[in-house]
């Protein structure tokens, strides 16, 4: 008997394994296939990898295959997939894209969304939604933000008898003592004069935080330049102060990037005793550093203390053919779930406020609700890379010697006048 019914078990278990394996795979094939593509370079991603892998375990039926992609190419490549009706269903997004992709007709209208499955606390707890949203409509969600905070060698700064400066004149007088002649700098920054040169950054902070802007809208549609020649010299002659001081090396005149090894490697050898990052730098350097590295906040002005908020959105294909279903994935990336494994700073303000993060990285923790967007700049009749371009060159002009500040100054106004006329 016991081997009768066992046979008989066996055939059961035989017949329904063959029943179910076709009810298997119709499972599996009708389960919502999304694809998610981001631009960050792979070895920066496994946090992410992670997110993605436990949202495929959790939820089988919507899976998700993740596509890397880098981002100079990520915007020409939507612009040929997505009018073919191609493309990833969610696609990442530097802060900056929404808006251009959203008139382009690129990425869904979220609004519908959003208000049939609002985040977690609303969408007003997010960062930098003014870069997000178009003639009151809503194309992307802010992901992960971030900005620059002050990157330091604590063990020089001890050695000088000197602390962390708290505003712009203090960063000038602690640079100066913190460079002892023989090879060690008190401030080292990109101070070349590309078009993608870093000055950048640094000139529109000492500009805001002193109370003044390269373009402003006093009234809606009615542009105007914020910033006086005046304004300009004294930024351009603090900035080469610390060259004629000796507190920065001349060779960061031909520099332009904040991730040259002169600057990145010079934090970790002690060369550079201060310098500006942006998060990742900044881990890249205190992984090779040769003593610890801290984080502070960018020097205050004479206004206020701000820096640059950047950061990455999330964008919905136009026609992708499972918006709800992209939405629910596209919640669940900006959610706390993923940043348990992502080691990115979220753009949501309440999980900000709710996450630990390493104490060498709190300079970026106490800027980040300081930081303003470049809205009004993206937003201006002059393009940004004008803006950038006219910047670095009239700024690496005056560090090199080809003019003085007050001339270097009065171009800069001449071609933002020219450009905003132009763009009129």
């Amino acid at each position: 008997m016991k081997l009768l019914f066992s046979r008989r078990a066996a055939l059961a278990t035989t017949v329904l394994t063959a029943l179910g394996l076709p009810m298997a795979l119709a499972q599996a094939q009708d389960a919502v296939q999304l694809v998610f593509r981001q631009f960050d370079p792979p070895t920066e991603i496994a946090g992410l990898v992670a997110a993605v892998d436990a949202w495929n375990t959790a939820n089988p039926n919507i899976q998700v295959k993740l596509e890397t992609l880098g981002g100079a190419d990520t915007q020409a490549q939507l612009a040929r997939e997505i009018p073919a009706g191609g493309g990833p269903d969610i696609q990442q997004m530097a802060f900056v894209w929404t808006r251009d992709l959203a008139r382009a007709g690129l990425v869904h209208d979220l609004s519908d969304l959003v208000a049939a499955n609002p985040p977690a606390a609303g969408i007003e707890d997010f960062l930098a939604t003014d870069l997000a949203t178009l003639d009151g409509k809503l194309f992307g969600v802010p992901w992960s933000a971030d900005t620059f905070a002050l990157a330091y060698r604590p063990d020089l700064l001890e050695a000088a008898g000197v602390t962390l400066p708290d505003t712009w004149d203090e960063l000038a007088t602690t640079a100066k003592t913190l460079s002892n002649g023989d090879g060690q700098y008190g401030f080292c920054f990109p101070a070349g004069s590309a078009p993608d040169s870093g000055i950048w950054t640094l000139v529109n902070y000492y500009l805001w935080s002193n109370g003044s802007t390269l373009v402003e809208e006093p009234t809606p549609g009615q542009w105007q330049l914020g910033v006086t020649a005046e304004d300009l010299t004294a930024a351009m002659n603090y900035f080469d102060g610390f060259f004629k001081e000796s507190a920065a090396p001349e060779s960061l005149i031909t520099v332009n990037s904040w991730g040259d090894p002169e600057i990145l490697g010079g934090l970790g050898r002690g060369d550079c005793a201060i310098t500006v990052f942006p998060p990742q730098t900044f881990r890249a350097a205190e992984a090779q550093s040769e003593q610890p590295l801290l984080t502070g906040q960018i020097p205050a002005g004479s206004v206020k203390r701000i820096s640059h908020l950047g950061g990455r959105a999330l964008g919905i294909n136009a026609n992708t053919k499972h918006p709800e279903e992209a939405w629910q994935f596209l919640s669940y990336l900006v959610g706390p779930e993923t940043f348990k494994t992502y080691n990115q700073y979220p753009a949501q303000k309440s999980l900000l406020d709710n996450l630990d993060f390493p104490e060498t990285e709190q300079g970026y923790v106490e800027m980040l609700p300081q930081a303003q967007t470049f809205e009004r700049y993206i937003s201006s009749p002059i393009p940004v890379s004008s803006m950038t371009a006219v910047i670095n060159r009239e700024f690496g002009a005056v560090f090199s010697g080809q003019r003085t500040s007050e001339e270097a100054s009065t171009v800069v106004l001449e071609e933002l006048e020219a450009l905003l006329a132009k763009g009129k």
